[in-house]
């Protein structure tokens, strides 16, 4: 289900007659056929709950109603949002005021894009859908395109349409007699020092992880997806405790390197669930890959959708139609290995900056390549000098090469900084003072909002199953701030606090497995699956006559993945594919 509207004063009737009927044709589309009209103009909404009353009109997807929201919005006005709990998009039209106040979660589960065009304010969960409005030009913008390349995902305020923006987590835009702001509404309070009792936190996460399942109201249709890691397993675990049996979904690849398809079967053996296994397979990329390219509004990198699709698909075939994902354990609770490598980063900076600058930096620039200990002292020198959050990407290969991989025509259109601008924006945003809380604060963006929370929405989307996250919901993400850095991250372990809290509900081999998730070995199957490798460079092949990135930088691209680290560079080729398939169906001209 999707909110998709617009709000005009004073517009002219023939604009706003063909925006009605282009909502309209949507609702048709998605069986909502709600209207209301407004003295001050006219709006119009499709979305599943609507409630109006007293010159105030609420379209609301996700929870609470949209009577609650109309109730607290005449009594508090706009400050009811820092007390609005759940995963919820809104748009709230006040007459009265002239004013229009679009609003997501806290977590950025939901998503709201929006475009402001002179009278009028047009809104959808799809950008798309806006730049459709009559009226608007579709235009992609080039600084999303590279934006795309950099961040495997264009991340908010900006989408990939002129004119066209959506909303951070946690952000709101008033649009009100003739300006706008766009403000964060609210932020969380990390404990950061004197830890709380452990035996308290810890009770307090098992009864909060119990009420979120609880209140995601578990039926016969409800199911959990089930990788083998702490929060799938968690999560599964607890929806047994609530309803008393569960259903799980869970992916094998038949590829040693990424299975861990035997965690998700002790799991599943430990909580007495009825699981479901599906192997994905090089055949299955090749079904999914343009239909992933066409589902999403903007290009979408995360490889991990196909396995997700199937996964959810695989449970749609099955009856389920409510799948509970364990997605959010790990910014919540300091489950990424990068938060233990830069811990080790933070120790250099312990370092006198007089003795870093002075002699440690001069004598790492000039140490020799060998041996490898002293190419390791090097690395880690010209590595900390970066600052974060910028050292997060150092890894990535589309940072690596940066606009030396595109046409210099195009490159020349775009800035290679913004994409950092935004991470050093977010990063500094953060209300706390240790580099772990910060990583997590920029997490909740980056990794969450604008990533895998989209990648898993949209594949059960398409899957046609609903999905909530037990892991996201406000009382466990609230205990997770009372818990310190410390204890979040004993030393270099992760998820210290979390493991020892689970002892006793979660089985040991999951406890101490290392961490895994849902890769995909794309690389290794590009080798050896020849359809896979016809699909995939024959949309390269149409990338070059677009003059976004250049020619021969693709050919050695394929080259470095045929005979190198296959599935780095198969991360990267994935990307560019997914860029070319997305333009194509798109329809964007060359």
């Amino acid at each position: 289900m999707a909110i998709l509207g617009f709000v005009a004063h004073r517009a002219a009737a023939d604009t706003l007659t063909a925006a009605a009927d282009h909502a309209a044709r949507h609702a048709q589309n998605t069986g909502e056929t709600r209207r209301t009209a407004l003295a001050a103009g006219a709006a119009y909404f499709a979305a599943p709950s609507i409630h109006g009353g007293g010159g105030v009109t609420v379209a609301v997807q996700g929870k609470p109603s949209a009577q609650a929201i109309h109730s607290a919005y005449l009594a508090q006005g706009p400050q009811f949002l820092a007390g609005l709990l759940g995963a919820f998009a809104l748009v709230i039209h006040d007459e009265n005021n002239e004013r229009v106040l679009l609003a997501i979660d806290r977590m950025g589960i939901e998503r709201l894009t929006y475009a402001i065009d002179g009278e009028r304010v047009l809104f959808g969960t799809s950008a798309e859908q806006v730049v459709g409005f009559p009226g608007l030009t579709r235009r992609v913008r080039a600084q999303a395109l590279y934006d795309f390349l950099m961040m495997h995902m264009i991340p908010a305020p900006q989408t990939v349409y002129e004119g066209v923006q959506k909303l951070s987590a946690a952000s709101a835009v008033v649009i009100e007699r003739g300006s706008h702001r766009v403000y964060t509404y609210w932020k969380p309070q990390f404990r950061e020092r004197q830890p709380e009792r452990f035996e308290t936190l810890r009770d307090d996460l098992h009864s909060s992880l119990e009420a979120a399942v609880r209140d995601c109201s578990p039926d016969e249709a409800t199911g959990s997806f089930l990788s083998g890691g702490l929060d799938s397993s968690t999560v599964s675990g607890k929806l047994a405790q609530v309803a008393g049996r569960a259903k799980t979904f869970s992916i094998g690849f038949g590829v040693e390197a990424y299975n861990e398809i035997e965690f998700a079967q002790v799991a599943a053996r430990h909580f007495k669930c009825d699981a479901f296994e599906y192997h994905v397979t090089a055949q299955d990329i090749v079904a999914a890959f343009p239909l992933i390219a066409n589902i999403y509004d903007e290009p979408f990198g995360n490889s991990s959708a196909v396995p997700s699709y199937f996964c959810a698909l695989r449970a749609r075939e099955r009856g389920v139609t409510h799948l509970l994902a364990g997605d959010g354990g790990d910014e919540i609770f300091g489950g990424n290995e990068r938060y233990a490598r830069h811990k080790v980063f933070d120790a250099y900076f312990r370092i006198p900056q007089f003795l870093r600058r002075g002699l440690v930096e001069p004598i790492a620039t000039h140490l020799p390549g060998k041996p490898k200990l002293l190419q390791k002292i090097r690395s880690y020198v010209e590595q900390a000098r970066i600052p974060l959050p910028e050292r997060l990407e150092t890894w990535n290969f589309a940072y690596r090469e940066g606009s030396t991989m595109l046409e210099p025509d195009f490159a020349a259109t775009v800035d290679p900084r913004v994409p950092f601008k935004l991470m050093d924006d977010v990063y500094a945003a953060a209300p706390c003072d240790s580099t772990l809380n910060k990583m997590l604060y920029y997490d909740w963006q980056f990794t969450l909002a604008d990533n895998d929370l989209r990648k898993v929405n949209t594949m059960c989307e398409l899957a046609g199953v609903k999905v909530s996250y037990p892991m996201l919901d406000a009382r466990v993400v609230d205990l997770s701030n009372r818990v310190t850095p410390s204890q979040k991250m004993a030393g270099l372990e992760l998820r210290s606090f979390y493991k020892r809290a689970m002892q006793g509900f979660l089985p040991e081999q999951i406890l101490r497995k290392t961490k895994h998730g849902f890769g995909l070995p794309f690389g290794d199957w590009l080798k050896t699956h020849e359809p896979l490798a016809q699909l995939i460079y024959g949309y390269l092949t149409d990338l070059k006559s677009r003059r976004i990135v250049r020619a021969r930088f693709l050919d050695d691209l394929i080259e470095s993945q045929r005979s190198g680290h296959a599935s780095y560079y198969g991360y990267a080729i994935w990307d560019f594919a997914m860029l070319e398939a997305w333009l194509q169906a798109h329809a964007i001209p060359r």
